[in-house]
């Protein structure tokens, strides 16, 4: 008995979770914006093609799995949040702390379906979901179901690669991003090899050019850093990547991503609304949060 008590208790504090009731508390004891989220396992919603569609691919309200490999139960969960719209998080037990993973791409998509899925030993999160159809009364269209199988890595959830390319160098990397709502934000990063870097952004008004600011700025990258994004780098899947990902919303940023790996690949990609793939929007945070991660100095004029 001492011995069980042990293992489950090694297995974190979301193990011995066993009631709805009990799940919804701890998502909701996370994060603010999420104290109305509900847990039902009948998974009952308005829109009773979603909750067909769960019945049909029997989805449960919340599975238990160690995401992350870390050695602790994870929590995969649906639920509803302020509507009665389905929508999915991952729960993840970090050790020293429980972190709520969003699966951002819900706010433009529709209906997401997520199951644990085991590949050997090692858990996956299987996702999928759809264009929101215009009418009530039209079905959920399955050509426009979008799937993914996602693990975690690189602090983020991404696509499974089951066999990742070798520790190869990137020639090159060039990242621009221009947002526009009430102000515009555009950003510029370009790596070279070795973790030299340069980055050029602008913010203003967008009735208002002449209170452009500014700034261009080059830093030599922190080796952990430089080792991170090489091993996300390869461990995408350029071949398996489009060169255009299009979302039909207005106030999205409009992305380019170019890389040239060492060996002669490319990964190129044009995404308005920076969700096309999860491997490219992990890439996309990371190498925004240089800004903030990295010491910058001034670009010689």
């Amino acid at each position: 008995m001492s011995g069980l008590t042990v293992n489950v208790q090694a297995q974190g504090r979301l193990a011995n979770l066993i009631t709805d009731a009990a799940v919804q508390q701890v998502v909701r004891s996370l994060d603010e914006d999420y104290k109305n989220f509900q847990v039902d396992s009948r998974l009952r919603f308005e829109d009773k093609r979603v909750q067909q569609l769960y019945q049909r691919e029997k989805v449960r309200a919340w599975e238990k799995a160690d995401v992350d490999g870390n050695g602790l139960q994870d929590l995969l969960i649906t639920g509803t949040h302020y509507d009665n719209e389905s929508k999915v998080i991952c729960v993840l037990d970090m050790g020293d702390r429980l972190v709520l993973e969003e699966f951002s791409r819900q706010f433009y998509r529709y209906c997401p379906v997520v199951r644990i899925k085991y590949e050997g030993q090692q858990a996956l999160i299987s996702y999928a979901d759809y264009d929101k159809p215009f009418l009530i009364t039209q079905p959920l269209d399955k050509n426009d179901r979008q799937e993914f199988l996602l693990t975690y890595r690189f602090g983020g959830l991404i696509e499974y690669n089951p066999a990742p390319t070798r520790n190869i160098q990137p020639d090159s990397i060039l990242y621009t991003s221009h947002f526009a709502y009430h102000d515009v934000e555009e950003i510029e990063i370009q790596m070279e090899p070795h973790g030299r870097a340069r980055c050029r952004s602008c913010e203003y008004p967008v009735l208002d050019e002449s209170k452009k600011k500014c700034e261009d700025l080059t830093t030599k990258l922190a080796d952990t850093t430089q080792q991170q994004l090489v091993q996300l780098l390869n461990y995408l899947q350029p071949d398996k990547l489009s060169r255009e990902y299009r979302i039909g919303f207005n106030h999205v940023p409009y992305i380019t991503l170019h890389v040239v790996y060492a060996d002669g690949r490319r990964l190129q990609a044009e995404d308005r609304g920076g969700i096309g793939a999860f491997g490219l929007t992990r890439l996309y945070a990371l190498l925004e949060s240089l800004r903030k991660t990295q010491e910058w100095v001034p670009a010689k004029k």
